[in-house]
């Protein structure tokens, strides 16, 4: 993604994550989770792309980190958190995140992000697809997958993105829908 789509996409997902938490307790019965875009604070982006290319994080990743932070969206399915820079950096260092996959898919990947059924989300290095990895067992900097452990989530990062925008629009939707059935409109 261009440095262009990366700002509108953060601020049409920052404007959604607010309607999306501000109708989500009347129509559900109880309040939302905090749901939050966040971008990279201005002069920060160039030191955290270096610090995560040297963790061998993958190029798009470093796109999206230069200009971007987390995105944690707890209440949309079954939750999705993409990491902030730190975070990830963190969880490579010290070994909590795999950097390879082998078994059912042999890949060099980058882990960014994790959803609320202790699933991961993972760029390949070799062809730039976001697997999302659920069955499998992490030995180190190694994933050994399962057979029924990997889904391709989307064919790129921009892709992956479009589709959390269009998830989070849909439940948006589906709110505004509730919230005029309930008034009877």
């Amino acid at each position: 993604m261009h440095l262009a789509d990366l700002r509108k996409w953060y601020e049409d997902m920052d404007l959604l994550a607010d309607e999306f938490m501000s109708g989500f307790e009347a129509v559900h019965g109880y309040p939302p989770g905090e749901h939050t875009v966040c971008r990279v604070p201005a002069g920060e982006g160039p030191g955290l792309v270096e610090a995560l290319a040297r963790q061998g994080v993958a190029g798009p990743l470093l796109e999206y980190y230069g200009h971007l932070g987390a995105v944690e969206m707890p209440d949309l399915g079954n939750g999705i958190w993409i990491d902030d820079a730190s975070f990830l950096i963190a969880q490579v260092a010290t070994g909590n995140y795999p950097n390879r996959l082998t078994g059912a898919i042999d890949d060099t990947v980058s882990v960014f992000a994790t959803d609320g059924g202790g699933g991961m989300y993972a760029l390949s290095h070799a062809s730039g697809c976001v697997y999302h990895l659920t069955a499998g067992s992490l030995t180190g900097s190694i994933f050994e997958l399962e057979e029924s452990g990997c889904s391709i989530a989307a064919e790129d990062l921009g892709s992956f993105l479009g589709q959390l925008h269009a998830s989070l629009t849909a439940a948006v939707d589906a709110q505004h829908a509730a919230l005029r059935a309930a008034h009877g409109r």
